[in-house]
């Protein structure tokens, strides 16, 4: 289990710092992203959607964890930040995947920049802390053991 997770850790901490600089670099040679960034979109957005996909699990674990440990106490801090980040995460995956299709598949294109700009900028917030957490939770485990 812990090799998993430290490949899943490393998959979201790759990805996480792939699309925030490929973000950024894209002003500089494509800022209207219709023509030179788009088939590292095309690879980076697959990719965004497995990470995504990776780190719903990791909350949802965790939030029901936090539910589990903390039933029928006060709000905590643990409680807040893993009922943010799964509900985040959910809310994300479903804009993600319709900006995406809308890319993708639509006959014409169709995608929302703005939408874009606020999945590109969030996941890294979500796959890095993500894939900490799993190599912190990968390491401790082999530590027990």
């Amino acid at each position: 289990m812990a090799a998993i997770k430290r490949l899943a850790a490393l998959f979201l901490i790759v990805v996480g710092a792939a699309v925030p600089l490929h973000f950024v670099v894209t002003r500089f040679y494509d800022p209207g992203w219709v023509d030179a960034s788009l088939p590292v979109w095309q690879v980076l957005n697959p990719l965004q959607v497995v990470g995504l996909a990776i780190v719903l699990l990791v909350a949802f674990g965790r939030k029901r964890a936090v539910d589990t440990e903390q039933a029928g106490s006060a709000v905590t801090r643990e409680y807040l930040e893993s009922n943010f980040v799964f509900y985040y995460s959910a809310g994300l995956m479903v804009a993600l995947l319709w900006n995406w299709f809308g890319v993708q598949w639509s006959d014409p294109p169709t995608s929302d920049n703005q939408l874009w700009i606020i999945v590109d900028v969030t996941l890294p917030l979500l796959f890095i802390p993500t894939g900490l957490r799993l190599l912190r939770e990968a390491s401790e485990s082999t530590t027990q053991a």
